[in-house]
């Protein structure tokens, strides 16, 4: 794939929204195992299991949702994403181009008996979902079965202990896999042209760098990454060093006469929510990608790091 800055119609349109990754769900589903056995049995509401009548329980009742999700042990920021993803791959709605709070949400399962079915058979039987498999983390999708979860503890007692615990490391391990598919890309780089690289804090930008080819003292092309499936108070920093990062390699290139290249690498459908961030990030780099993108960085490398640090092999 040719270096060129890709458009915000196509950054958002590829963003992939839930990275699929079967050795991270395995290490979370061993953790939670080992807890499962000393935990004590949680709460399980009767509620109806049929999508008609869970569907009709939602647009009925004031809280319907809130305490399907909460016997589901689903977060409402987590059934967001996934209503969000249903819109992206035109299940429901007419499209997506901005994320719907809980409150529209509910509006509009009380509004739209079709919509209010669709969300029903998502909460009752979405584990089952054939597409949602391939669309969806393990994590995420094992939530998705009221039918189940009603009248069965350990069922209960299973999810709501991987909800607690993979609060704490869930994230973490999702963007250390990001960054091991960027530095992946980076070695083969690497391996097949010669040109090195480096991570750490970098005197031009004044901050640490997730990335910087061919070395921190001879950063030519510097790459900073986030990747989320959630929204966090830390975004907003990571966006705001992003932001000035291109604005010193910017400034430095214009005082020197240089070709320096600042990367933005984002992606996750936490991004996705916070659209006027995610537009600005597309904007303010010298090119932008994502996981569908990658493949772009060899090209990029070889277009702006100088030939004697490149010794093809």
């Amino acid at each position: 794939m040719q270096a060129r800055k890709i458009t915000f119609e196509e950054a958002w349109s590829t963003t992939t929204e839930f990275l699929i990754d079967e050795e991270i769900e395995n290490i979370i589903d061993g953790k939670v195992g080992s807890i499962a056995k000393d935990s004590a049995n949680g709460r399980i509401s009767q509620k109806p299991i049929k999508v008609n009548k869970v569907a009709e329980y939602l647009r009925e009742k004031k809280e319907g949702l809130e305490v399907i999700l909460s016997d589901l042990t689903l977060s409402q920021e987590k059934f967001i994403r996934i209503v969000s993803l249903l819109r992206r791959i035109g299940r429901v709605g007419t499209g997506f181009d901005s994320e719907w709070d809980f409150k529209k949400i509910k509006t509009k399962i009380k509004g739209d008996n079709s919509f209010a079915k669709e969300i029903a058979k998502l909460l009752v039987e979405g584990a089952e979902d054939k597409e949602l498999k391939n669309l969806l983390p393990r994590y995420y999708l094992e939530k998705l079965n009221l039918k189940e979860v009603v009248g069965e503890p350990e069922i209960k007692r299973r999810l709501k202990i991987k909800e607690q615990e993979s609060r704490k490391w869930y994230g973490n391990l999702k963007g250390k896999k990001v960054e091991s598919l960027i530095k992946g890309e980076l070695e083969r780089i690497k391996q097949k042209c010669g040109v090195t690289y480096e991570r750490g804090r970098i005197d031009l930008i004044h901050t640490d760098a997730d990335w910087v080819v061919p070395s921190k003292n001879n950063p030519y092309v510097i790459i900073m990454a986030s990747y989320q499936e959630t929204t966090s108070s830390g975004q907003t920093n990571k966006a705001r060093d992003m932001y000035r990062a291109y604005e010193r390699v910017r400034e430095r290139n214009m005082r020197y006469k240089e070709k320096r290249v600042f990367i933005n690498f984002v992606d996750g459908i936490g991004w996705l929510a916070r659209k006027a961030d995610f537009k600005r990030l597309v904007e303010e780099c010298h090119y932008f990608l994502n996981l569908q993108h990658l493949n772009m960085l060899e090209s990029i490398i070889m277009k702006h790091v100088p030939r004697k640090f490149i010794k093809k092999n």
